[in-house]
């Protein structure tokens, strides 16, 4: 059995060695580095082909024009020589004992995918915060219990990520969707090419093992407003095609829509928080303020009177249409103090 592990790599020159070091010290012989650089301006891609000098049997590098993150992604999977693909951001790495425990999961379960936990680093305080986990460690799906795997795709965000499944080339490989068509929106990416090979697997297998340590940035998110990437985020192309999925599961029920609806109306409220607290200024805080977040909230359905969102929701989507600055000031506080009394941050 053989792992390719699939790394689009994009102007991100002060992770890589962290990043690459992480998968090349995973036991076993059994694995490639296929580092993907996706037309970087800085020195990522001279840093890759040194890797693949220093390790020729192991690291295959690809230098491809800018082509964005979803078709760096396509590029690594049709060259990739794996029975199984696995999937490390430039700037994440694995724990050391991510592969050993995916091999030993297929092994003995012959699973087609396996899904893994996984925890966030800040990297602006070094602090740690442990992921939830999805279902009880060791937890198979096939055949009809599949469908747990799909309410959690559309009801929840626990299963989008692809850097935290490992999965059969082959099925990867047979996806025909014309990528093309979403490469100039990068939100949203991971689950778009997850629906063919969680469809189409026949045994699924999750692991509640932190084995990813995924980067979050501070300064990954604007603290000037950019209006037009924001809007990106509410681009529902890559929706339409989960409705399409949901279909051929048979899971367009008015009940799971509902849940859609709902998952919809949180993503809003997370990405709010997550420019509204990267604002250093009551300037910046005012511009964030001044965009269209009561239209994206109605179009979702997120009226104040819905009782089907939990009140604390409704009161902070009350005062983000009102921009109750103070008020968001004193929600963002508490929030502070709940995750340092969690996590320690």
């Amino acid at each position: 059995m053989l792992f390719s592990i699939l790394v689009p790599v994009y102007n991100s020159e002060q992770y890589l060695k962290e990043c690459f070091e992480s998968a090349l010290q995973q036991s076993g012989e059994d694995f490639e580095l296929v580092l993907v650089d996706d037309g970087s301006t800085d020195n990522g891609g001279a840093i890759c082909d040194q890797y693949q000098a220093r390790y020729p049997d192991r690291v295959r590098v690809i230098h491809q024009k800018n082509s964005g993150l979803i078709l760096a992604r396509r590029a690594g999977i049709r060259a990739a020589k794996g029975d199984y693909c696995m999937f490390l951001d430039a700037d994440d790495a694995y724990e050391p004992n991510c592969l050993a425990t995916v091999r030993e999961t297929i092994e003995q379960t012959g699973a087609d995918v396996v899904i893994f936990n996984n925890y966030s680093y800040f990297e602006e305080d070094g602090s740690i915060e442990p992921n939830k986990a999805a279902f009880a460690d060791g937890s198979v799906f096939e055949d009809r219990s599949k469908q747990l795997i799909y309410q959690k795709l559309i009801a929840t965000e626990e299963l989008n990520n692809i850097w935290f499944k490992a999965i059969r080339t082959e099925l990867l490989q047979a996806d025909d969707t014309d990528y093309a068509l979403y490469a100039d929106n990068p939100f949203g990416e991971d689950l778009l090419q997850s629906l063919y090979p969680l469809t189409h697997a026949k045994k699924i297998v999750y692991r509640d093992q932190r084995l990813y340590r995924y980067r979050r940035h501070r300064s990954s998110m604007m603290r000037k407003l950019d209006v037009k990437r924001l809007e990106k985020m509410f681009d529902d192309k890559k929706g339409r095609e989960l409705h399409r999925y949901m279909a051929m599961w048979g899971l367009n029920t008015p009940q799971m829509l509902g849940k859609l609806q709902a998952r919809k109306t949180r993503n809003t409220l997370n990405l709010f928080w997550q420019h509204y607290r990267s604002a250093q200024t009551k300037e910046q805080k005012r511009e964030i303020l001044q965009f269209s977040w009561d239209k994206k909230f109605s179009a979702q359905g997120a009226t104040l009177h819905n009782k089907s969102i939990p009140y604390l929701r409704r009161v902070q989507i009350q005062a983000i249409m009102r921009k109750q600055m103070f008020l968001l000031d004193c929600i963002s506080m508490l929030g502070n103090i709940k995750k340092r009394a969690s996590y320690g941050a």
